[in-house]
């Protein structure tokens, strides 16, 4: 008799699920990294300037967060989040890809749209699974792996970029490969465990009641007033965020520029001249994203108890980077690496991971597919925080523009301050 494949452990396959979406998380950090480090110069280039470049960032970013809230309420009536996510996956791979050909402005644009826009789209559905991959009572600690972890990604990119030094477009290539060498464990191991996942594929009458269930949901969403300050305290330290993010090359390069001349002195290590000032930059995007991928790890346990609190106090340590920031840029490279990149690392990692584990604990279990979506409008409308930077920058220069992030961090602090999480026997009643 011939041997027959035996099936995996009973324990095997929730670890399997684990760790494929924990995985997932590295992938996008590649894309986030590819487009931080290597596109943004890149397109600077080739456009001439990045006013167009902005545009498509803008426009892709608002179609993700009005498609948000409908995709939500599509994932609670048809249960297919999982092949939604493929399909999303697989088109910000092919777009991603498209980076490599100089085929002219327009095609990059295009390209950089699409990519964007299913990423963007891609990680609702990819938050929305994350209760078929986590064990009840863990969301919090498999969500802090998933941002600790992924930061991985972006320790890649640089790693990459330092070592080989690949032209901008042959590296778009070798990123897209990598974005889909992560993210297939996902894209194959992860399924809904709700009984909805067998639903049939979507049609008119189905969209017809995402779009119902959506307004309702937005209708309904005062009645449930901490998941409703949640949501604008959110949306404004996300827009803190992006905007640190997206700036963060620019910032560092900018206010050490000068001081690059005489030589950056780190750790016995001298950056001099304008590829010192490059490589100092991308050294403190390695460091930052060290600091994130070890509190990532280490706070998973915290998130899970206290995950409100986690949130307040990353936005407290991302306030102290933004300050730090501007204090030590130019002056201080120590003192910049223990605010700015230290904290906001530790900003950046609490923030992100919290805030899935306190949407669990808000939203009724049968719409959280539909607060998701809510959820990811705040993350994806969040680029008023960049128009801000840009008009201070441009009239008072990079220190007053990071500075200026402080104002919207301390209202979003203002609102995760009036968010009460219920207990169980005190959850809030469906509307």
């Amino acid at each position: 008799m011939s041997e027959r494949a035996q099936p995996a452990p009973p324990a095997m396959m929730p670890r399997l699920r684990v760790g494929a979406w924990v995985a997932y998380d590295l992938s996008g950090n590649i894309y986030s990294a590819t487009v931080t480090f290597v596109l943004t110069t890149y397109a600077k280039e080739q456009l001439g300037g990045l006013t167009e470049y902005s545009i498509a960032h803008f426009l892709s970013m608002f179609a993700a967060g009005l498609l948000g809230p409908f995709l939500g309420a599509l994932i609670d009536t048809t249960g297919q989040t999982s092949r939604y996510l493929r399909i999303a996956t697989v088109a910000c791979v092919a777009a991603l890809a498209g980076w490599a050909f100089d085929w002219g402005g327009a095609w990059l644009l295009a390209c950089y749209f699409g990519a964007n826009l299913s990423f963007n789209v891609a990680l609702l559905f990819y938050n929305a699974l994350i209760t078929s991959a986590a064990p009840p009572g863990r969301v919090g600690r498999i969500s802090g792996l998933g941002v600790g972890f992924g930061y991985l990604g972006t320790i890649l990119v640089l790693v990459v970029n330092q070592i080989f030094a690949p032209t901008p477009r042959t590296f778009f290539l070798v990123a897209a490969g990598m974005f889909l060498l992560f993210a297939l464990p996902c894209l194959i191991w992860v399924r809904e465990t709700s009984r909805r996942a067998a639903a049939t594929s979507p049609n008119q009458e189905i969209v017809r009641e995402a779009n119902k269930r959506l307004l309702s949901t937005v209708r309904s969403l005062p009645k449930y007033p901490a998941l409703m300050w949640f949501l604008i305290g959110n949306f404004l330290l996300v827009d803190v965020l992006n905007t640190a993010v997206i700036y963060f090359a620019d910032f560092t390069t900018d206010v050490f520029s000068a001081m690059a001349a005489d030589g950056i002195t780190v750790f016995s290590r001298v950056y001099r001249g304008e590829s010192g000032i490059r490589e100092f930059m991308q050294s403190a995007g390695l460091y930052l994203n060290i600091v994130a991928l070890l509190i990532g790890v280490l706070i998973g346990r915290w998130i899970d108890l206290k995950p409100l609190n986690v949130m307040i106090v990353s936005a407290i340590a991302l306030l102290g980077a933004l300050v730090g920031g501007a204090v030590y840029g130019g002056t201080s490279p120590i003192g910049y690496l223990c605010t700015l990149v230290a904290l906001g690392g530790f900003g950046l990692t609490g923030i992100w991971s919290a805030g899935r584990k306190v949407i669990v604990m808000l939203s009724p279990p049968e719409m959280i597919g539909q607060f998701f979506g809510l959820y990811s409008i705040t993350a994806k409308l969040s680029v008023f925080g960049q128009l801000i930077y840009a008009l201070v920058h441009d009239a008072y220069g990079s220190k007053p523009a990071m500075l200026a992030q402080s104002a919207q961090l301390i209202l979003g602090l203002a609102c995760l301050i009036k968010v009460r999480i219920p207990r169980p026997a005190d959850a809030a009643p469906q509307p």
